[in-house]
């Protein structure tokens, strides 16, 4: 195995190349302080060449962290290089800075990316790995749980911002999140949906064959903590204008970039988002009528 150090890449360290699974384990298990994830994009040529084409055309926005944090955090990041590039491809002009939402979109809307982890290992409440040819329920609550958790962390980095000089609080605010490292297959219904609007189960009508899903204000945590899944159901988060989700990783991205990302609207935004804007994306249009409300699927 031949080290290589390659130009303009978003791997900014020397690794071998390899070829072979066995080959890939042993320069993991010899580069332990390095994030899996990265070391095996960066040896195989098909996955570094792919990482390194968004690289290319992200390059210059990224903050004076990025290619250190990325070392350790690599799908986290990488879902932030590539929901720029999806900002780039749908022709929007964007600005980030060290400081402040991961991407401004002509001063007119704030972005924040994140992708939640399966949760610390020892905590009853993370998310298992998925055992591939073992038989296994889908932990779906415990997946919302870390949704809801990703969701409230930049929740709380928004209210951080009140004080800063270049915050305006009448700017749209959007949470970017990923789902992709829970590794767990969703159902119909993206899980999104069931943290924001508190969906559960299918129902079906045996008579009509009409489809509903039932719903729920509360999941609870395995100490019996509940926790909220109705965002945008009320007006306590009226500060948060929508939400674009994506449960695919990075690395399998589709050939159209941003095919993979729904955006989800709040109806009870203060500051909603442009109807331009939404229809960027694949959505699902929340709309309150006579008290209740409606989720349109549009795509």
């Amino acid at each position: 195995m031949k080290k290589t150090q390659i130009e303009d890449s978003i791997f900014p360290i020397s690794l071998p190349f390899a070829e072979t699974y066995e080959e890939v384990e042993n320069i993991k298990h010899k580069y332990a302080q390095y994030d899996p994830y990265f070391i095996a994009s960066r040896c195989i040529k098909e996955r570094r060449d792919r990482f390194d084409k968004l690289w290319r055309r992200y390059k210059g926005l990224e903050d004076s962290s990025f290619l250190t944090d990325i070392q350790k955090h690599f799908h986290q990041r990488t879902w932030e290089m590539y929901l720029g590039n999806v900002l780039l491809e749908k022709g929007l002009q964007i600005q980030s800075k060290n400081e402040g939402p991961d991407f401004v979109i002509k001063d007119l809307v704030y972005i924040e990316c994140i992708a939640p982890t399966k949760g610390n290992c020892n905590n009853s409440d993370s998310v298992p790995d998925l055992e591939y040819g073992i038989l296994q329920d889908v932990p779906m609550d415990k997946m919302i749980l870390r949704i809801t958790h990703a969701l409230n962390e930049k929740v709380n980095k928004y209210n951080r911002w009140q004080n800063k000089t270049w915050f305006n609080s009448k700017t749209p605010y959007i949470i970017a999140v990923n789902t992709a490292d829970l590794e767990h297959p969703e159902d119909r219904m993206p899980n999104v949906l069931k943290a924001l609007f508190g969906f559960q189960h299918l129902q079906i009508n045996m008579e009509t064959g009409a489809e509903n899903f039932s719903h729920r204000k509360i999941i609870y945590k395995t100490n019996n903590e509940s926790v909220g899944v109705n965002y945008f159901l009320n007006s306590e988060f009226d500060f948060v204008s929508g939400v674009i989700f994506s449960s695919n990783s990075v690395l399998n991205h589709p050939e159209k970039l941003g095919d993979d990302c729904i955006f989800v609207n709040n109806p009870f935004a203060k500051y909603p988002v442009d109807d331009s804007f939404i229809k960027l994306f694949k959505n699902w249009l929340a709309k309150i009528e006579n008290n209740h409300i409606f989720l349109e699927k549009n795509y």
